[in-house]
């Protein structure tokens, strides 16, 4: 997909755990389709805008060079990363930064839920603390983000364009899993978190679609990021046993997570709501074989 054509001009995005794998690649992606995006982490301020400033600087390069192969000969760079501190598992500071974004630029236009932790293991040693853990991240940090951007969204004048003539006033997504479906060995606690968070979404959705705001889930499978990256890079067996349980054979990667985000920030998908894509070169089918 080429950069650099503004599809999200204008648009204010926050994205929680901006600086990880998904998050970063996020960021990047629709800082070069002319967001002003907020990354936003636990990092301390002066390290976040390092990454944010790094980010931004890749963006703009793959964004002038698209358009230049488009035929733009003095290409301008647009849109812009800043990093701003918060404790996704926090309501409070959750709520501060969402004041401050729209206290700064007047509105919020699509708010995406990032955050989460991962720790498998064998369900018989799954510790009271550990899945506590992952619920008041992966689930209840996500609803507190939800509600928060929800409540700043019903007040915003909703954006129209021909063929949305009631407006959109906001978007909200979330990056769950595809394991919300269908159970991987040792890995309940993260699995039920993702499982209440589609549905958490889809009832956010039928709920908010009256207010103009859409609520969709960004499903991916066993991508080359995170947990599943740590794995490969050090269990000879996990790269051989995943990709065996994909049908295409290889692994996602975070860009095409990214770009699965930018079709549900942008004007393509405003007659959807309260869905899960999966990017998941079809692990989640049924196996025949």
């Amino acid at each position: 997909m080429k950069s650099g054509i503004g599809r999200l001009s204008g648009k204010n995005v926050v994205i929680t755990a901006g600086y990880g794998d998904i998050g970063r690649a996020t960021c990047q992606r629709f800082c070069e389709e002319g967001a002003r995006v907020f990354m936003t982490g636990r990092k301390k301020q002066k390290d976040g805008e390092a990454i944010a400033a790094e980010t931004e600087k890749l963006a703009h390069a793959a964004q002038i060079a698209s358009l230049k192969s488009l035929g733009v000969p003095k290409a301008q760079p647009n849109g812009s990363i800043s990093y701003m501190m918060c404790d996704a598992g926090d309501r409070a500071s959750i709520e501060a930064m969402l004041d401050s974004v729209v206290k700064s630029n007047g509105r919020i236009d699509v708010v995406i839920g990032n955050a989460a932790m991962v720790e498998n293991g064998p369900f018989l040693k799954i510790r009271p603390d550990q899945w506590q853990a992952h619920l008041d991240l992966n689930l209840t940090g996500q609803f507190h983000l939800g509600q928060a951007a929800a409540h700043l969204m019903v007040e915003q004048e909703p954006r129209k364009r021909p063929g949305c003539n009631r407006g959109v006033r906001g978007k909200i997504l979330f990056n769950s899993s595809w394991v919300q479906d269908m159970p991987w060995p040792e890995g309940c606690c993260y699995g039920v978190s993702k499982a209440g968070l589609q549905l958490m979404a889809k009832a956010m959705a039928l709920e908010l679609a009256i207010y103009g705001i859409r609520v969709n889930i960004v499903a991916p499978g066993i991508i080359l990021a995170g947990l599943s990256k740590t794995c490969y890079e050090t269990d000879p067996n996990f790269g051989p046993r995943a990709t065996g349980a994909i049908p295409l054979r290889e692994f996602g990667t975070p860009e095409q997570c990214a770009d699965a985000f930018l079709f549900f920030a942008g004007d393509e998908s405003d007659y959807i709501t309260g869905i899960s894509l999966l990017v998941d070169g079809g692990a989640s089918l049924p196996r025949r074989d």
